[in-house]
């Protein structure tokens, strides 16, 4: 079954979920990992890459040691638990940047079984991510 709600989950507790935020197909948690595992998962778009770059030399700073936070995946995630995906929020010099994406997650003979919504935590083996969207912001000092 890849509907993440069954038919024994009571409406009220779907409603709570709804309400708070929390995704029955996978609840997320924050996680960090480095700027350059960061550099790697959108090493396909050249223009944020760029822009990446860029700020790293404008600031003098290495990818090495900066930190980043992402999406982590729960535990219900079978293969994927404590993996990282989009959402990525990085601070480099005196700008933060917030990178959106779509993901798309496969089964271990690589067939789609959509996004977070579709996909079922216990068949997904791997997910690939695109369409990357990205907005800067000024720190608050």
């Amino acid at each position: 079954m890849t509907d993440a709600v069954s038919s024994t989950t009571s409406p009220l507790s779907v409603a709570a979920a709804l309400l708070f935020g929390v995704t029955l197909a996978g609840a997320q948690g924050g996680g960090s990992l480095g700027l350059d595992e960061v550099l790697d998962a959108v090493k396909s778009d050249l223009k944020l890459t760029a822009e990446l770059q860029d700020e790293l030399k404008k600031n003098d700073l290495k990818p090495d040691g900066l930190v980043c936070t992402g999406f982590r995946h729960g535990n219900q995630w079978t293969e994927l638990s404590g993996t990282r995906a989009a959402p990525y929020e990085c601070d480099i010099g005196g700008r933060k940047i917030v990178i959106q994406a779509d993901r798309v997650y496969f089964d271990m003979a690589k067939r789609p079984l959509g996004d977070v919504r579709k996909a079922s935590p216990k068949r997904a083996d791997s997910f690939k991510e695109s369409n990357f969207r990205w907005t800067w912001k000024a720190l608050d000092k």
